[in-house]
């Protein structure tokens, strides 16, 4: 009888079988279920982050040095994709220079210092360039989003990535004796691991996101009611549509200063006022407990009544606040059909980016969309 040659894979063996099936499961379950620009550029940050798992298993086999320079490359160049894919899927501007900045200049910077003595601080200049990214990637899952216990896993994820990204590039200041072979030796190691985690962690983040937006949809939510309506006012040529972006002005302080119970209702009465100032056939969604996305059908003096109200209303002090004296405010952006057209999410897109402007400019306030804040505009 044959004896049994029992199977052992490293971890780079491992790597490459985890982000080959985490691969299929987001293209899957997220790209090929729902198609929009975030699922196909998650999609397509998964299938780098696979050629990068292959790229690293050949050069971990032949030891050339530009191999595995091109597969660290690829395989940290998915962060800044993961990145604008959220920023897409939660309806914000999606800047692609930085992005395109990254996928062009970290492969070059790495191929090129490849075999030298300057690729391992250039590796630690990159990888902080990406951990920047990453730093962002958790920044946009956190802010005022409900779904806390959804993003919460790629969130601690790239907060790990900032963090060991730091740590490894001070260890490299500090160990002056330690040989460039043995440190990067270290660096491939971690890597490995790092990439195995960060990606099971965005696989689960990623797909959940996905499906619980589809599961509103199926379930009539406010946004594919708005999204039907867009439609047949396009067919029917009418431009006298509108979206209000609605942003509770420093949600952060309010929630610094209250209990949460207290918190609660301050969000509460701000989504009651909104509602109580709009007319019985505008459809107001809460996307977050200071974050409000309606959709209003008026002429543009119709839709300035209804700002100016709901400002004044959202301003008003209550007598009966757990915090006396506090008195809270709105930034709101206002994206009109016939300046962004009749899809939804551009509508979404341009009035938060409005809303944003507003906000800046001390809240308060009510500021209209441009052509600069249509997406690639």
């Amino acid at each position: 009888m044959t004896p049994l040659v029992p199977v052992s894979a490293d971890v780079t063996t491992s790597m490459v079988a985890v982000v080959t099936v985490l691969t299929a499961v987001v293209v899957s379950l997220a790209t090929l279920a729902r198609p929009s620009r975030a699922t196909v550029v998650w999609g397509v940050a998964f299938g780098v982050g696979m050629l990068g798992a292959y790229l690293w298993l050949a050069g971990h086999h032949t030891g050339i040095p530009v191999l595995r320079a091109a597969a660290s490359a690829v395989v940290v160049s998915s962060m800044p994709l993961i990145w604008i894919g959220v920023r897409m899927h939660f309806r914000r501007s999606a800047p692609w220079l930085p992005v395109v900045l990254s996928l062009i200049g970290v492969p070059a910077a790495l191929m090129l210092t490849a075999g030298t003595p300057w690729y391992l601080p250039v590796f630690h200049v990159v990888f902080l360039a990406m951990a920047v990214f990453a730093g962002l990637l958790a920044w946009e899952l956190l802010r005022g989003q409900p779904a806390r216990d959804i993003v919460m896993p790629l969130a601690l994820a790239a907060c790990a990535f900032v963090v060991v990204a730091i740590v490894s590039a001070g260890s490299a200041l500090a160990s002056g004796g330690v040989s460039t072979a043995a440190q990067l030796d270290a660096l491939r190691g971690m890597n490995a691991i790092g990439t195995i985690i960060v990606s099971t962690c965005a696989a689960f983040t990623l797909v959940l996101l996905v499906r619980a937006e589809e599961a509103a949809g199926v379930d009539g939510g406010p946004a594919a009611r708005a999204r039907e309506r867009l439609r047949k006012a396009e067919a029917q040529n009418d431009p006298a549509w509108s979206v209000l972006d609605i942003r509770l002005d420093d949600p952060t302080d309010l929630r610094e200063a209250s209990s949460s119970g207290d918190f609660r209702r301050i969000t509460d009465r701000f989504h009651a006022d909104i509602g109580e100032s709009l007319p019985a056939a505008a459809d107001a969604e809460r996307v977050a407990d200071d974050h409000s996305i309606v959709l209003i059908h008026g002429s543009d003096e119709a839709v300035r009544f209804h700002l100016r109200a709901i400002l004044a209303r959202i301003s008003l002090i209550d007598p009966d606040a757990p915090m006396s004296g506090i008195r809270s405010s709105a930034s709101i952006g206002w994206a009109t059909a016939s300046v962004a057209g009749y899809d939804y999410d551009a509508l979404a897109a341009a009035a938060a980016s409005a809303a944003t402007r507003a906000r800046d400019a001390g809240g308060d306030q009510w500021k209209r969309a441009q052509e600069a804040d249509l997406v690639g505009g």
